[in-house]
């Protein structure tokens, strides 16, 4: 198809009816060559726990068993309690967007996702929140101390109540 001027009429992502996500090919493929549409071939983080369903390990598309959106880490998850006393689920992991077959842009950052779910059904959404990762290990340091105070190892951090208290 072209234009008024005679030249050729490129689609965007929103205009391809060609291609329909299906539950065995939920990705857009990419066109072989370099000549279509830019559309990135993600291979992934390399420390998904679902590396194994990465397009370079499944013959250049990625497994359905993949997770539709990102990339995740393995994740640490411990029996918690929201401030409301409900039970549930506290667990902390890396994310990074999975952009199989999307449209290029700019590369995505890794983040750390700290997320409560509650145990029953009907106690409540998931709660889920990122940060960046180079908060990590000041996390962990914070946290640490944290422990090492409530056990007794560490005495609190003082804290100046006044302009001379010293």
């Amino acid at each position: 198809m072209n234009d008024d001027n005679d030249r050729p009429i490129t689609a965007g992502p929103a205009d391809t009816p060609e291609w329909v996500p299906t539950p065995d090919q939920p990705w857009r493929p990419i066109p072989d060559g370099e000549d279509g549409e830019p559309y990135q071939y993600d291979e992934g983080a390399p420390w998904c726990v679902d590396r194994a369903s990465h397009p370079q390990f499944h013959g250049g598309y990625p497994s359905p068993n993949h997770h539709r959106t990102e990339c995740r880490s393995y994740d640490g998850f411990f029996g918690a309690l929201a401030d409301d006393g409900r039970p549930g689920y506290f667990s902390a992991y890396l994310v990074r967007p999975f952009r199989f077959g999307q449209p290029m842009a700019a590369p995505d950052q890794t983040r750390l996702a700290i997320e409560f779910d509650p145990a029953e059904d009907d106690a409540g959404p998931l709660f889920r929140c990122t940060v960046h990762t180079s908060v990590i290990r000041n996390l962990a340091a914070y946290l640490t101390h944290t422990a090492d105070v409530e056990d007794g190892w560490r005495p609190a951090r003082h804290v100046s109540h006044t302009l001379t208290d010293g």
